[in-house]
């Protein structure tokens, strides 16, 4: 084993006022932030980027940063802080320091170099920095929940530096999904077995009902629950063709408790019963 390895000390969610600035001159971190909703401007590192919900910014490692929240309503993002090389003979204190004085800014355990990690924005069509924000979005439930498992945070920091390695700058010009319903697919698509009502779906992203609805009917064409409908048996049929999975298992994995209201809703969008599609399946 390594003497030292990455590891994940920060995560948290900041909703900022509309028009707030917030400075921290020193961040001993590689940092990770997406925009959840609203608008602004982040400084870092010389460069001034103008964030909205499809943004993922990265900052090297010791950097200092500005946030300045949009005049025109509320600004709330996510942040992923990463010491890149953290000795495994001292304990890890699951904080970043931010402010002079603070005595994580000396601290000889922990080590990072910057230029292995340039302020970048990409977005969240990128799938690396999609899964960045994934892993974010995990490590802020975790630490919410009380306790630090350091394995588990240094493992999941090798995971982040994996993912960096795949970054790709760019403004995301050709984005179409707002950053706010991509967190939502994303969060239908790995609870698809599960109860998923609006409220819920709606509250992965941070953002109201009505604008969840919204989104969905602008972007994707459809109610959201259609949308989930929609994935339920997609995800149905590519169990059936490649698995020797019962119909009635089938149903409970993609969020069907009743097999025969399942078989129904899948022979409407496909037009056989969902035995027959399995029968049919190329099997390996």
């Amino acid at each position: 084993m390594l003497d030292d390895d990455p590891v994940v000390v920060s995560a948290n969610r900041y909703r900022f006022s509309s028009g707030e600035r917030i400075v921290n001159p020193h961040v001993m971190s590689a940092s990770f932030i997406w925009v959840l909703n609203g608008a602004g401007e982040i400084l870092a590192g010389g460069r001034q980027f103008a964030v909205d919900n499809q943004h993922v910014l990265r900052l090297p490692w010791h950097h200092a940063v500005e946030y300045r929240a949009s005049g025109r309503g509320p600004f709330h993002v996510g942040t992923l802080h990463v010491v890149p090389r953290h000795s495994r003979h001292a304990p890890v204190v699951p904080r970043v320091a931010h402010l002079p004085g603070d005595p994580l800014l000396n601290d000889p355990a922990r080590g990072g170099d910057p230029s292995a990690f340039q302020p970048g924005i990409s977005s969240t069509r990128n799938s690396a920095a999609r899964r960045i924000v994934e892993f974010g979005t995990i490590a802020i439930e975790r630490l919410g929940e009380g306790g630090f498992d350091e394995e588990y945070f240094r493992a999941l920091g090798r995971l982040v530096l994996i993912e960096n390695d795949s970054w790709a700058d760019g403004q995301a010009q050709h984005s179409t999904l707002p950053g706010t319903l991509d967190m939502m697919m994303t969060f239908i698509r790995h609870h698809i077995a599960e109860q998923l009502t609006v409220a819920r779906v709606a509250e992965s992203a941070r953002c109201s009902e009505t604008t969840a609805q919204r989104l969905f009917a602008r972007h994707a064409g459809e109610s959201m629950q259609s949308w989930i409908r929609q994935v339920r048996l997609r995800e149905a049929a590519s169990l059936l063709r490649t698995s020797s999975l019962r119909v009635s298992e089938v149903a409970q994995l993609v969020g069907y408790a009743d097999p025969l209201y399942f078989s129904r809703a899948f022979r409407r969008a496909y037009g056989v019963a969902p035995s027959q599609f399995a029968h049919t399946a190329i099997r390996p």
